[in-house]
C-alpha cells in the first residue's frame, strides 16, 4: 500500500475534491453510469422517416393550438371571462403537448422557429380579419421575412434529435 499522493491542481492538503472513496456506493454508481449510457444511446438515434412525418403533424397541431390560445387570450378581458379563459388553458395545455410529441422526431431548434414563425403570422392574420386590427407594409414584409427566415432555417439546418 501506498500513502497519500500529493496535492495536484484541484486538490486542498493532499486530498481531492471530487475524489470518490470506494465502498457501498459503487454499486448504484455503476448502475446510474449504465443507465446514462442506455438514455445518451437512445437520445442519438436518428428518426425513421414516418415517425418524422408523424411529428410535423403534431407540430401543426400545436400551432393551432397556440394560435387558438392567443385569439383567446384577446377577447377574455385580461383572463377575466371564464369561458375565453377555459379555451386559453385547454388550447395551451394541447399546444405543448403535441410540442413535445413533434421534439420526440424534430430537433427544438427547428420545431420552436416553425411553431413561432407560423404562429405570429397566423395570430397577425387573425388579428387583422376577426378583430379588425390594422396590417401596414412594413408589419406584412417583417412576417414576410419571419416566415422566410423559417423557411432557410428549415432547409439549411443542420441539426439533429439529441
Amino acid at each position: 500500500m501506498s500513502g497519500p499522493a500529493p496535492a495536484g491542481p484541484g486538490e486542498e492538503h493532499g486530498r481531492d475534491l471530487f475524489r470518490v472513496e470506494p465502498g457501498a456506493h459503487e454499486p448504484l454508481a455503476d448502475l446510474a453510469a449504465a443507465a446514462g449510457a442506455r438514455i445518451g444511446e437512445s437520445m442519438h438515434v436518428p428518426a425513421p422517416g414516418p415517425r418524422r412525418s408523424v411529428a410535423y403533424l403534431f407540430l401543426a397541431i400545436a400551432i393551432v393550438a397556440g394560435v387558438t390560445g392567443t385569439s383567446a387570450l384577446s377577447v377574455s378581458a385580461g383572463l377575466t371571462q371564464p369561458g375565453p379563459m377555459i379555451v386559453v388553458g385547454l388550447a395551451y395545455f394541447v399546444c405543448f403537448l403535441a410540442m413535445t410529441r413533434a421534439l420526440r422526431a424534430i430537433p427544438i431548434s427547428l420545431v420552436y422557429a416553425i411553431w413561432s414563425g407560423i404562429g405570429i403570422a397566423l395570430v397577425t392574420l387573425i388579428g387583422w380579419r376577426l378583430f379588425g386590427q390594422s396590417l401596414e407594409a412594413g408589419e406584412i414584409a417583417g412576417i414576410a421575412l419571419i416566415l422566410a427566415g423559417v423557411v432557410v432555417i428549415h432547409l439549411y439546418s443542420d441539426a439533429r434529435v439529441h
